[in-house]
């Protein structure tokens, strides 16, 4: 059976994670942890500072993963978001803005959402809006 170590040592692997990536990723639940004692995690079992990952530490990296692949998710109209964080709500807080907007997210990627046209005489009749896009024949 795999130890969570395991599981995290194949998941760094196969999407080829850096340990500052790693770091990053578990920041981005507010679960801080420094180098050295993420290296302790993937050290081999029969090394003297190895450390067994517990199920808080995989299960924060899997919950920053979402967000780090993802993007935060924003809530929509009348939609409630559970905050992976465990934050508290700030009383005060107004709701968010329902217009649609591209955003830059706090992991730097770039989250689009299209704006609502209610023009649709620009469409083509084949149903195709891309301009370079070029008929077969």
């Amino acid at each position: 059976m795999l130890s969570n170590n395991d599981i995290l040592k194949k998941i760094r692997v196969a999407l080829f994670l850096r340990t500052e990536e790693v770091i990053h990723i578990l920041s981005l639940v507010d679960f801080h942890i420094t180098k050295g004692a993420l290296g302790d995690l993937f050290r081999h079992e029969d090394h003297p500072n190895y450390q067994e990952a517990g199920d808080q530490i995989l299960r924060r990296f899997l919950d920053g993963l979402v967000i780090y692949k993802r993007g935060q998710q924003e809530s929509k109209a009348g939609e409630t978001v559970i905050d992976l964080r465990n934050s508290k709500p700030k009383p005060g807080l107004s709701k968010p803005n329902p217009k649609p907007t591209n955003q830059v997210s706090k992991t730097g990627k770039l989250q689009y959402q299209p704006k609502l046209s209610s023009n649709t005489s620009s469409q083509s009749k084949t149903g195709n809006n891309n301009p370079n896009f070029k008929k077969s024949k």
